[in-house]
C-alpha cells in the first residue's frame, strides 16, 4: 500500500523532515514518477510528430496534433512500468529509497508533476482528448518558465 506521506508531499501538504523521509513503497512511488514522465514525453512527441503526419497525409494538422498527442499519452502510459523495471534493475532497496527522497524534495519536479496531474485531469474532463493533450503539454512547457520567472521575481525582491 502507498503511502499517506507520499500522496501528502506530492499534495503539498506542509510535513515533518520524519514523514517526508518514510518511503516504505519506493519502487511503486518511483514507477509513479517515471510513469508520468513517460505520458509527458510521449505526449509532447506525439503532438509533434502527429501534425507532421497530417500535413504529409493532407489532414487537418489540429486533429493529428490531438491523436498524436493522445496516442503518445497512451503509449507513455504503457512503457511507464517498462522503463520503471529497467532503470531498476540491479539497484538496491536504499538506492531506490534515495531517488525517493531526492524527489520528494526537489520542489521542482513536485510542481511539474502535480500540474501535470491537474492539468491533465482538468483537460480532459473539459474536452476530452484534445483537452488532455492541451493540458499536459501545458503543464510540461509552462510550468517550469512559470517557475523559473517566479523564482526569478523573488530573487529580486530579496535584493
Amino acid at each position: 500500500r502507498m503511502s499517506s506521506f507520499w500522496f501528502k508531499n506530492f499534495a503539498g501538504v506542509k510535513q515533518s523532515d520524519a514523514d517526508i523521509a518514510s518511503v516504505p513503497n519506493g519502487l511503486t512511488e518511483l514507477g509513479i514518477h517515471i510513469t508520468c514522465k513517460t505520458i509527458q514525453v510521449g505526449t509532447v512527441l506525439g503532438s509533434v510528430i502527429g501534425p507532421m503526419v497530417a500535413l504529409v497525409r493532407k489532414t487537418c494538422p489540429k486533429t493529428g496534433l490531438i491523436k498524436g498527442g493522445t496516442r503518445g499519452a497512451a503509449i507513455g502510459a504503457l512503457l511507464g512500468p517498462v522503463v520503471t523495471v529497467a532503470t531498476t534493475r540491479g539497484k538496491t532497496e536504499p538506492e531506490i529509497y534515495d531517488r525517493c527522497f531526492r524527489l520528494r524534495h526537489n520542489q521542482g519536479q513536485l510542481w511539474v508533476d502535480r500540474s501535470f496531474v491537474v492539468a491533465a485531469t482538468m483537460g480532459f474532463l473539459a474536452a476530452g482528448s484534445a483537452g488532455l493533450v492541451a493540458g499536459i503539454n501545458g503543464a510540461v512547457i509552462v510550468t517550469p518558465l512559470g517557475r523559473a520567472a517566479w523564482k526569478k521575481l523573488a530573487g529580486a525582491e530579496d535584493k
